[in-house]
This record gives structure tokens, sequence and C-alpha cells, in this order.
């Protein structure tokens, strides 16, 4: 009887493995055979993946909690950000504001100080903004109710809840969406809502409902060591066997996505102003770089006459503008080719205080000046 009723829930199993198959990615498969992995797909994924898996091989810090608050500052790190990267700013940042009460009371200045480097600025203010809800109000224990947090999306909230609260939830960032692409010869575009939801339906139901947040982090790892984006090493894979891509010899055709624009490139002069050994920085009120603080720049690349002559219609004196440097620096969505000048400035007509004149110590101490000018910074740096 028992061995019966185990053979029936076993055939139950593998015919909703062939249901969900193809209500969910039958569509596209409709030419290509599908041959069952076992009784159920999905689990020999998530057992396969789980048993590979080995959260010490990186030596990241933040797979050492299940805090909330400390996982939820590193995944906000990790966005656009390499782990090896992240791992000093993580331990800075978490040693100056080791709970959202701490992070929610800090000044801006000092935040971006420390988030300075990492870039996306917009991450850090966010997560102040988010801390500040969080001081009053406590943490959100569940997927849900991390979503409504400022600047918390749908992977970081699945990230959070899985790790920290054992929420089965699949986290699905660039690494997963190549994985379960490949899996299963997705051609719904990554980048479309439509091929987002798919996969984020197989991974939830792959997902392990024991140890979620480990599926989730071995996802992780699994696409930054062997599922990348090229020359994958498939046959090092733990769930190669049930990859329809790699059996096809097709993995690098996967994911498929929507053709990237080109880059903007803009040109850009960048001044450095020195009055006795401090700079004129200013704090950027709209645009690219909002908010943040840099040195002045000037679309276009300006002639050394030209600088002048901006300079003396600015109130400021000088006796030669003499160009420094010069650089690219890219942005997600645009490339800035940059010429830097040095000007000394011997005297002003405006008042001094009417603007924010930074010795060199306050430049690298107080004042986060975004990676835009990290060049200019040196050209500082140089000087005697």
């Amino acid at each position: 009887m028992h061995s019966s009723i185990q053979l029936s829930s076993y055939i139950r199993l593998f015919l909703y493995d062939i249901l969900f198959y193809y209500n969910m990615v039958g569509k596209y498969r409709q030419y290509r055979p599908f041959r069952p992995f076992c009784y159920n797909s999905f689990m020999c994924i998530s057992s396969k993946i789980l048993n590979w898996y080995a959260p010490e091989d990186r030596g990241l810090p933040w797979r050492k909690t299940k805090d909330p608050y400390a996982i939820w500052v590193s995944e906000i790190m990790l966005q656009q950000t390499q782990a090896n990267t992240v791992i000093p700013y993580y331990e800075r940042f978490m040693a100056a504001f080791p709970t959202a009460k701490d992070l929610a009371q800090a000044e801006e200045e000092a935040l971006l100080k420390l988030w300075q480097g990492l870039g996306y600025y917009r991450r850090a203010k966010h997560l102040k903004a988010a801390a500040e809800i969080v001081a009053r109000e406590g943490m959100p224990r569940d997927f849900a109710g991390l979503k409504a947090l400022p600047g918390i999306g749908e992977y970081t909230a699945a990230a959070i809840a899985s790790i920290a609260y054992g929420e089965a939830v699949a986290a699905v960032d660039g690494n997963l969406l190549r994985i379960f692409s490949r899996l299963y010869r997705i051609d719904e575009k990554i980048d479309k809502a439509a091929g987002k939801r798919l996969i984020f339906n197989l991974a939830n139901e792959a997902i392990s409902r024991d140890r979620p947040g480990d599926f989730n982090q071995a996802m992780m790892d699994l696409g930054n060591k062997i599922c990348t984006p090229t020359s994958p090493a498939c046959g090092h894979c733990p769930i190669g066997e049930h990859c329809e891509a790699h059996k096809a010899n097709c993995a690098e055709d996967y994911p498929k996505k929507t053709p990237k624009k080109k880059q903007k490139e803009e040109d850009v002069t960048v001044l450095l102003l020195d009055l006795g050994g401090r700079f004129f920085i200013e704090k950027r009120t709209g645009g690219l770089l909002a908010s943040m603080w840099g040195f002045p720049t000037i679309e276009g690349h300006l002639r050394p006459e030209d600088v002048m002559k901006l300079l003396a219609e600015s109130d400021f004196v000088v006796n030669d503008a003499k160009k420094m440097a010069a650089y690219r620096h890219i942005f997600s969505h645009r490339i800035w080719n940059v010429w830097v000048y040095y000007a000394h400035v011997e005297s002003l007509f405006a008042a001094e205080d009417a603007r924010i004149w930074a010795t060199k110590e306050a430049l690298e101490t107080v004042y986060a000046i975004p990676s835009a000018f990290a060049p200019a910074l040196e050209v500082i740096d140089g000087m005697d």
C-alpha cells in the first residue's frame, strides 16, 4: 500500500513537471523535445546546486551573518559593483554604521564620503531614507514589506527575505536570469517584463524550501564562477546535464536581450581653480551627478584662452590656465571625454564665502567627490 502511494506521488510530480514546463516555456520549445530530468526536475536542480555550493570559498564577510540590515547593506553595495571591490567598503561602512538606527542618524556628507568610489550615489541616499523608516517602524520581515522600502527592488527584497528570514522567494539578478535562460533556452528577452516574470516563476518553482537563502547565493556564485556571460565552463557546471542550451551547444547565445543603444559621448572641460592651496568645488544642482560635490565643468573642449575669458567673466583673476590631463570616464549611458585645466587664482572680485574652497586634506577626508573626477584629484595630489 505504501509503495503504491509513493509511486502515485511520483507520478503526480512527474505529470506536474511536464504540465508546468509546457505552461511556462513550452511555447518557446514547441519544436524541441522535452526529456524529463528526474521525477521532478526542479527538485534535482535545487538539490544539485546546494550540494555544489560552498559559501566560504569566496571569503565574503556578509555570508557570515543573518542580520537583515547587514545583508541589506551588502546587497545595495553589490549593485553594479564586483564583490571583491565591495568588501573593504562594506567593512568600513558597517564599522561606522553598525545598525539601521546609526545610519538613520548619520550626516549625509559622512555617508557619501564612505560611499565614495562605489559610484551610483543615489543608492546611498535611498539606503539612508529607508534606514530612517526602519529606525522608526522596525525592519520588515518579509518580501512584500521589504520591497516597500525606498531603494529596495524585487531582487534586493528577495535576497534579504530569503537569507535573513528563510522566505522561499527567488532573487532574480543578472546571474539567475542568465542561468535559467540557458537551462530552458528561453527566447523571451530578459530585459523585458515578460522575460523576467517567466524566469521569476521558474526560479520560484526550483528554489529550495528548506534553504532558500543558500539557493539564491549559490545561483549568484554559479553565475560568477561557471555560468559566465562569455566562455561559460559548462563542463564543470553542477546542473549542466539539465541545461538545454548546453545540450544544444549554444550557451553563449543566451540570454536574449534587446540590443543596447550606443552610449552618448560628451566633451567636457574640468577646471581646477587653486586659491592659496584651496580648490573651488560646487554641488551640482541637477542633471548628471546631481547634488554631488565636484569641480566646475563646462560643456565642450575649451582652449586656454577660452578658459581665461570664462574665468574673467566669473570674477576670477588668473594669469594662466594650463591643460594638465585628459581622460575618459564611462557612465552607464554616456561617456565623458575630459580635459583638465589648472589655474592659480590670484584674487577674487566676488566674496570668497560665496563659494566652497576645499583644502587637499578636505577633498580627501570630508567631501565625497565622484569617481568621474578621480583623475582630476590625482592632478592635485601630484602637486607639491
